[in-house]
C-alpha cells in the first residue's frame, strides 16, 4: 500500500483531464447502508458489472458482495457522472475499501481495470459514515513531525543560584579545561548574565499565573482589564478645573494652543514667556491650560460690568433668578449681524424705542448666547467696603439669550437684557445696592457686579513627544498552487510605547450646551486621558488616532488606542488587532501630544492663578495693564482609584446598577439615575392597551408644570435601550388633578386681615417665595400618588402668625365633588397622579383655593 502523502494533489485534475482514463472520487453511503453512490474523476469510461466492483476489509463482517451496478451518466459537462453499487449486506464499523477489477489472472489475483488509473482505482470508506458522532468527520492527514531530543531540565531550578549552579555544572561537562571560578573572569561574568536572566524569566512566568486572577493580581493594568469584563469602570483621577478672568485696558487675541496659566511666582510678571519659567522651580507651580481650541477674544472694559437698577435702591436679584439688565451697548457677534433669510425684517429699525436704542452710546458689551457670566459680590452690603464683601457670592452663569434694553425715563442710558439657562438659576441673593449704617445712611451702590473675559481652564500641561517606529515581526508569503508567491504580508511586531512622563492629565469631555454650573463638575469614572497620537506610515500617509476608553465597540478599521496607566503611574498605550480596532502599520511612527498634571495637586484655592504664560508668540494686544485671577477654587481633582478599593467593590457593582427595565419600578429607577438635572420623579405602569402590553411612563419635571416635548422624547430614547423585549414604550408627562380646597381662618385680635390671607396665599401658593422655601402647591413639592392630608394643611396654616384656629370645609377634585375626602382626612391621589393648584383666576381650571377669613381688624 502506498502510504504517500501530498498537500496539493495535482493528479487529480490531470486524470480528470483524460478523456481514455478515469477514477474514483468519492463515494457516499445511503440510509440503508447497502446502497453505494460513487462518484467518478468526469465521465464513466464504460459500463460495469458487479463483477468489476470488488469490497475489501472488515473485521467482523467480511465477504460483501455486489449484487447490482448501475452507471448513470450525465448530461451537463460540469456534472460527473456516479454509479450506484446495491451490497447483499451491510458491514461494520471499519474501514472498506471499494475497488473497479477487471476480473483475475492466471495466478487468481484481482487484475487492475485499464480504463482506471492506478491511484484512484479504489475508494476507502465506512459503512457508518451517518451514525451519530460527536467528533468532526473531517480527518486530518499531516505528515508526523520530526521527533527531536529533549534536554533533561530541572524544573525546580527557579531562581539566580539555582540557574548559576545548572550553567556552571554544564559547563564543567561540556568545557572541563575552563576550571575559572573569580567574579572579575569574563567567563563567570557571562555565566552570571545568563543566570540574571533566568532569574527574570522564572519571575514572568509566576507573575502571569498570579495576575490571571482578580485576587491575586498586583499589576494596575491587570487589574483594569479584569474588572472591565464585569462592566467596571476604574477610574484613574481626574484633574481640575476652574475660571480664569482677565482684566484688559485693550482687546487681546490669544491662541489656546499657544499660553498657559500658572498659579503665583514670585520675580515675574503677569505675562511671561515660558523660557523665562525655566530657571523657576517647576514644583512652585500649578498649570492651567484653556479648554477650547478656538482663538480667545478678551474685550476691554468688560471685567466688570455694573447691573441696571431702573432708578431704584437697595435691590437685588432674588434666588432662583435667571434674567437681569446690564449697563452698556450690546454688540452683536458677526456671524449674526446679517438679517436672516427667512425673516428680512429681523434687524430692521420700525419704532421710535428701537432707534434710540441703536442711536444710544455706551460702554459696549461684546456678548452672545453660549457665553459666560461671573456674577460676584465686590464690596460689603452694610459698610461699602472691599474686604467685606463676601467670597461666597460668586456664581457662573451661561447666557442663552440677549436683547437691547431700553429705559424711556433716561433714553440715553444703554441697557443689555441677559439671560441665563434654568439650571444655573442664582443660588442665593444677589445684592445690588443697599443702605449704609447711621449716622450717614448712605447707599452703597454696585454691591455686585457682572465679569466677562472669562476662560474655563483646566490642569496640566500639554507635551510633545515622538514614540518608537512600530518594528516587523515577520515577513509571510504565500505560494500558489503553481508554486509563484501569491501574496506577502509584513506582521507587525505587538506595539505598546511607553509614554516617558507623569502622571498623565485625565479628565471628562466638555459635552456642548452644557450649563456653566455643570463646566466644573465632573464624573470620574467617564474622564479619558488627553492623549492624540498622529500617525506617518513609510509611505508618509498621515492618520490621526483617537482615545477610547475601551476597544470593545471598535471596528476592524477603527484608529483607536487605549491608554493604560500601571503601578509606577506611567501611561502605556495599547492597540487593537484588526478585530478590535486598527494595527498600525510597520514601519509607521507616531507622534503623542499629551497632558501632564492631575490628582489634587490642582485643587488651588481663589485668586491663585496670576500669570499667563506664552510659548511662542506674544497676545495680540497691550499687554501692559492686564490683571489675571480665579474667582473660583479650583476643584474636581481625584487620585487614581486604590487597588484594594477596585478588587472589594468592583465583584458586586454589577448587581447595583441597573441595565435592564423589566418591572415598572425599574423604568422609573433608570429615569431617576439618568436625568438627575431635569427629572425629579419618575412613575411608571404596565397597561393592556388592546392589542399588546406597554410601559408608560410619567415624568415630573424639575420646576415646572410639565415636560416639554424635547425633553420627552429626549427620555423616550435613552430608555428604549433598557426596556423589555415586548413591551411598547409610552413617556408622558406627569397627570396633573387640579384641587378645590377652601379654608375658613379664625384670626386673632389685632391681626390685620389682609396680612393673615396674605401670608395663607403665599404659603400655599406653586411659587418660590422670597426666602428660597417653596410654596405648599409647587411643582418641586409634590409628587407621584402623594395625597393630600387635611391635618397637614391645618398645620401650614396654622404656623402663620395671627392665626386662632383653622376649618376644612372643602377638600375635593375640581369639578368631582366631595368624595369623604374631609371625613378620611386626606384626598388620595392614583400612583401617576399629582396634585396640582395654581389658584390663577386667569386659569380656574387649574385649581382654586378659597381662603375665608374671619375675627382680627
Amino acid at each position: 500500500m502506498n502510504g504517500l502523502i501530498c498537500r496539493n494533489e495535482l493528479r487529480r485534475e490531470a486524470v480528470r483531464q483524460r478523456t481514455d482514463l478515469n477514477g474514483l472520487d468519492y463515494l457516499e453511503v445511503g440510509a440503508d447502508q447497502r446502497t453505494l453512490t460513487v462518484y467518478f474523476l468526469g465521465k464513466a469510461p464504460v459500463s460495469l458489472e458487479p463483477s468489476n466492483i470488488l469490497i475489501e476489509g472488515g473485521r467482523r463482517i467480511r465477504d460483501i458482495r455486489v449484487e447490482k451496478v448501475t452507471v448513470t451518466r450525465t448530461k451537463m459537462a460540469e456534472l460527473d457522472d456516479f454509479m450506484e453499487v446495491v451490497t447483499d449486506k451491510a458491514g461494520d464499523f471499519s474501514t472498506y475499501t471499494l475497488r473497479v477489477v477487471d476480473g483475475r489472472d492466471e495466478e487468481g489475483n484481482w487484475k487492475r481495470h485499464p480504463k482506471f488509473d492506478a491511484r484512484y482505482d479504489h475508494v476507502e470508506f465506512s459503512f457508518k459514515a451517518d451514525c451519530p458522532s460527536d467528533l468532526d468527520c473531517k480527518q486530518e492527514v499531516v505528515c508526523p513531525p520530526e521527533k527531536l531530543d529533549e534536554p533533561e531540565i530541572n524544573y525546580l531550578a527557579k531562581d539566580y543560584a539555582s540557574f548559576r549552579q545548572l550553567i556552571l555544572d554544564r559547563l564543567a561537562l561540556v568545557m572541563p579545561d575552563w576550571k575559572e571560578r573569580h567574579v572579575p573572569d569574563l567567563g563567570i561574568t557571562l555565566v552570571e548574565l545568563l543566570a540574571y536572566a533566568g532569574d527574570h524569566l522564572s519571575y514572568y512566568q509566576d507573575a502571569v499565573a498570579t495576575e490571571a486572577y482578580l485576587d491575586t493580581a498586583r499589576r494596575r493594568i491587570s487589574i483594569r482589564r479584569h474588572v472591565r469584563l464585569v462592566d467596571y469602570p476604574m477610574h484613574e483621577g481626574c484633574n481640575a478645573r476652574t475660571w480664569v478672568c482677565v482684566e484688559t485696558s485693550s482687546d487681546l487675541l490669544l491662541d489656546p494652543r499657544d499660553i498657559y496659566f500658572i498659579t503665583t511666582v514670585d520675580g515675574i510678571g503677569r505675562v511671561v514667556k515660558e523660557e523665562d519659567l525655566y530657571c523657576q522651580t517647576a514644583e512652585g507651580y500649578e498649570v492651567f491650560e484653556p479648554m477650547t481650541t478656538k482663538i480667545i477674544t478678551l474685550h476691554a472694559g468688560q471685567h466688570e460690568i455694573q447691573f441696571y437698577t431702573w432708578g431704584d435702591t437697595e435691590c437685588c436679584l432674588p434666588r432662583g433668578s435667571t434674567s437681569a439688565t446690564l449697563r452698556g451697548k450690546w454688540i452683536r457677534p458677526p456671524q449674526s449681524a446679517q438679517p436672516h433669510p427667512c425673516d428680512p425684517a429681523q434687524d430692521v429699525i420700525e419704532d421710535p424705542e428701537a432707534e434710540q436704542i441703536a442711536s444710544a452710546t455706551g460702554q459696549p458689551l461684546h456678548l452672545q448666547a453660549g457665553d459666560v457670566l461671573m456674577f460676584e459680590e465686590i464690596i460689603g452690603p452694610k459698610t461699602g467696603n472691599q474686604a467685606d464683601a463676601d467670597p461666597m457670592r460668586r456664581h457662573a452663569v451661561r447666557l442663552t439669550d440677549i436683547r437691547h434694553g431700553y429705559d424711556p425715563l433716561h433714553p440715553d442710558t444703554t441697557l443689555t437684557d441677559i439671560t441665563w439657562a434654568e439650571e444655573d438659576a442664582l443660588p442665593f441673593p444677589l445684592c445690588f445696592s443697599a443702605m449704609g449704617p447711621p449716622p450717614d445712611c448712605t447707599i452703597n451702590e454696585n454691591i455686585s457686579i457682572a465679569r466677562s473675559n472669562l476662560i474655563l481652564v483646566d490642569h496640566g500641561i500639554t507635551v510633545h513627544e515622538d514614540l518608537n517606529q512600530v518594528r516587523d515581526k515577520e515577513t509571510i508569503e504565500e505560494c500558489d498552487c503553481l508554486g509563484g508567491v501569491t501574496e506577502k504580508v509584513v506582521i507587525p511586531e505587538r506595539y505598546e510605547p511607553l509614554l516617558k512622563k507623569a502622571p498623565l492629565t485625565f479628565g471628562q469631555p466638555l459635552e456642548a450646551d452644557t450649563p456653566a454650573i455643570r463646566m466644573l463638575v465632573q464624573d470620574v469614572r467617564r474622564a479619558l486621558p488627553h492623549v492624540t497620537l498622529t500617525g506617518i506610515t513609510p509611505n508618509n500617509v498621515t492618520s490621526e488616532w483617537s482615545v477610547q476608553r475601551d476597544l470593545l465597540g471598535s471596528e476592524n478599521r477603527d484608529l483607536r488606542f487605549v491608554v493604560e496607566v500601571d503601578n509606577d503611574g506611567h501611561a502605556r498605550l495599547r492597540f487593537g488587532d484588526d478585530e478590535l480596532g486598527q494595527r498600525p502599520d510597520a514601519g509607521t511612527t507616531f507622534h503623542a501630544a499629551y497632558r501632564v498634571g492631575s490628582g489634587p495637586s490642582g485643587n488651588v484655592g481663589a485668586e491663585t492663578i496670576s500669570h499667563l504664560v506664552y510659548r511662542s508668540t506674544p497676545p495680540r494686544g497691550e499687554i501692559t495693564n492686564i490683571n489675571i485671577r480665579n474667582p473660583l477654587v479650583a476643584s474636581g481633582g481625584t487620585t487614581p482609584e486604590p487597588l484594594a478599593e477596585v478588587k472589594l467593590f468592583a465583584p458586586h457593582a454589577f448587581r447595583k446598577r441597573l441595565e435592564r427595565a423589566i418591572t415598572p419600578d425599574d423604568y422609573a429607577a433608570i429615569v431617576l439615575r439618568e436625568f438627575p438635572n431635569k427629572v425629579q420623579r419618575a412613575a411608571a405602569q404596565l397597561r393592556w392597551n388592546g392589542s399588546w402590553y406597554e410601559m408608560l411612563v410619567a415624568v415630573d419635571p424639575l420646576e415646572r408644570e410639565e415636560a416639554d416635548a424635547a425633553l420627552l422624547q429626549e427620555i423616550e430614547g435613552r430608555l428604549y435601550r433598557y426596556r423589555r423585549i415586548g413591551h411598547d414604550l409610552v413617556v408622558k408627562s406627569a397627570h396633573r388633578v387640579p384641587l378645590d380646597i377652601a379654608l375658613l381662618i379664625c384670626v386673632l385680635p389685632g391681626y390685620l386681615r389682609g396680612h393673615v390671607k396674605a401670608e395663607l396665599l403665599d404659603l400655599f401658593s406653586n411659587r418660590m417665595l422670597p426666602d428660597g422655601r417653596l410654596g405648599f402647591f409647587h411643582p418641586d413639592n409634590l409628587t407621584f400618588g402623594e395625597g393630600i392630608y387635611l391635618s397637614k394643611l391645618v398645620a401650614v396654616a396654622q404656623a402663620v402668625a395671627g392665626v386662632e384656629s383653622v376649618a376644612v370645609n372643602k377638600l375635593e377634585r375640581l369639578s368631582e365633588g366631595p368624595n369623604d375626602e374631609i371625613k378620611n382626612g386626606i384626598l388620595p391621589l392614583g400612583p401617576l397622579e399629582i396634585a396640582r393648584l395654581d389658584n390663577d383666576p386667569s386659569f380656574p381650571e387649574n385649581g382654586r383655593l378659597t381662603v375665608i377669613l374671619g375675627g382680627g381688624r
